[in-house]
């Protein structure tokens, strides 16, 4: 022990501690000291413009409000009986009374508008009345910001009746999305400018996926003239993973990303000071399919917005995806959704006080902005028990208001790649997320201090803020990478390389030596049969 703490100037427990979890390569090389004092950063003040701060510089929690009943399209569009009590008046006095600082309030998904369209059907419940309209002259008295939410990617009753905008699979067929290289962008347009001209202080804009999983898209003639025109060469007939389809990979990024921006430009040509935010599915479980990269579909807004939650990540994740959003948008807020439902957010069963607690100030303690998202009954009824829970929680947010927004600490950063999960994870991401996520877990569960780090966005003033740089498992290792690895550890960065770090082409193949091999001394013999040995 003597002898590590005189050779590393770092705390030498946490690197053995560290290493001790995770069977493989362990490159380490005399270490810079590294701050490890916490000082306080309120992560919302931007520097000193002169200006007033915008709604997100100053809130730290919110609730978004919407109704349960065209969560998934195609609702009965005579049921007058949905959303005939979902009233934007009374949606802001509750949400006043628990102690928010900001609304989100349900603008349009993709069967109904929840205000007076003149492009879209409004939900049928509502009859008259126009909740847009009731939720910003009631905030207006409470100095109360108002984000319209907006759904983009939803099968429902308006992409029934607008074929022409619709994604078709490798065979033609129909698949129940939106194509982004489509005309739709321009509909998407006309929508918010409708919405932006309720007086909203911004928008909170989902759903921009190409999908979850199988039948993937997007082979219309409008994709397949441009893939043309882009790349010299027709686009390939499925899912090949080859060449042509690392051109295809490209192209559907760069389509979701160019609709993302374009969208946020003409919003801020309208009105500048209307903040945009984007969710996200970047981050694991979400891969290829969804048509985001980590880094290059964060940052298209103002801030990033992810999820989290038992229902689609776990409990152990509330901390990683936030992190995982703070790494993709360096510098900048980033906000984290959370349901009030026990199971998933259209549950109308209220979590218990101190789950919504553990969660929130979970997500609190790693830097976010949140908005706990509660989804209504069918006729937009509000439950007063959520609200109750709720107000209490953020309650106790405001005393300890102190506590957050201070820079963290971090000892390892565990590394994640993008072309890993595309390349080697392919159609079954997990076979890599596992190793992420364990890294995670195992760091996590011995209480040594973590933060994630991207390959798409990583410098060496990055890895420099860490003693310590895991690579779990992260199977594609570009020569750019591995120049940076190098730099890091002759300038004295430790690593940590598990399972088959650098074994593979940028194609996802095997290869015969790995590319770490000059920077660990260890050569690369064969992959064995389990990674957990």
């Amino acid at each position: 022990m003597n002898v590590l703490k005189k050779r590393f100037n770092i705390n030498a427990s946490v690197l053995i501690r560290t290493a001790g979890l995770f069977f493989g390569l362990l490159a380490m090389l005399n270490n810079s000291c590294m701050e490890s004092a916490t000082t306080k950063s309120d992560f919302r003040l931007r520097p000193e413009t002169g200006r007033a701060k915008v709604w997100y510089e100053r809130c730290l929690v919110g609730l978004e409000v919407g109704p349960t009943g065209a969560q998934f399209g195609h609702s009965d569009a005579k049921d007058t009986r949905y959303c005939a009590k979902f009233n934007g008046r009374e949606i802001v006095r509750y949400c006043v009374d628990a102690n928010c600082d900001y609304l989100v309030i349900w603008a349009r998904d993709g069967d109904y508008a929840y205000y007076n369209s003149k492009l879209l059907p409004k939900a049928p419940g509502l009859g008259k009345r126009d909740p847009l309209r009731e939720t910003v002259e009631e905030a207006q008295k409470h100095k109360l910001p108002v984000i319209a939410y907006c759904v983009v990617q939803q099968g429902g009753h308006f992409l029934v009746a607008h074929p022409e905008f619709e994604m078709r699979d490798s065979n033609g067929n129909r698949i129940g999305r939106f194509c982004y290289n489509s005309d739709y962008l321009e509909v998407m347009k006309k929508i918010v400018a409708e919405q932006l001209a309720y007086g909203i202080d911004g928008f909170h804009i989902d759903m921009l996926d190409q999908g979850f999983g199988p039948p993937y898209g997007c082979w219309c003639e409008h994709c397949r003239k441009k893939f043309k025109a882009e790349f010299g060469r027709p686009m390939p007939k499925s899912v090949t993973w080859d060449e042509d389809w690392d051109r295809m990979l490209e192209f559907r990024y760069a389509g979701s990303a160019r609709f993302e921006q374009a969208l946020c430009e003409y919003i801020k040509s309208l009105n500048p000071r209307a903040t945009v935010d984007f969710n996200y599915h970047g981050n694991p479980p979400f891969s290829w399919e969804v048509g985001q990269r980590p880094v290059q579909h964060a940052g298209n807004g103002d801030f990033v917005t992810g999820e989290t939650g038992v229902w689609g990540f776990s409990a152990l994740t509330v901390g990683l995806n936030a992190e995982f959003y703070r790494a993709a948008t360096p510098g900048l807020p980033f906000q984290v959704a959370m349901q009030r439902g026990v199971r998933m957010y259209h549950d109308q069963t209220t979590r218990p006080l101190n789950d919504i607690r553990w969660e929130l100030l979970t997500l609190l303690a790693h830097g976010t902005f949140v908005t706990v998202v509660d989804k209504t009954g069918f006729d937009g009824w509000l439950d007063p028990v959520a609200y109750e829970r709720i107000g209490t929680a953020f309650e106790e947010v405001r005393a300890k208001r102190s506590h957050f927004g201070h820079k963290p600490v971090s000892e390892v950063g565990i590394y994640f790649s993008s072309r890993t999960r595309d390349w080697i994870g392919r159609d079954e991401p997990a076979r890599y997320f596992r190793s992420f996520q364990g890294a995670h877990k195992a760091l996590a569960y011995e209480h040594i201090p973590w933060s994630v780090v991207l390959d798409e966005n990583a410098t060496i003033e990055t890895l420099k803020k860490l003693p310590i740089v895991l690579l779990p498992n992260a199977g594609i290792v570009s020569a750019k990478e591995l120049a940076l690895l190098h730099r890091y550890v002759e300038e004295g960065g430790n690593l940590i390389i598990t399972g088959l770090s650098g074994c593979y082409d940028r194609m996802g193949q095997l290869q015969k030596k790995s590319s770490l091999e000059s920077l660990v001394g260890a050569r690369f013999i064969r992959k064995l049969d389990s990674l957990d040995n």
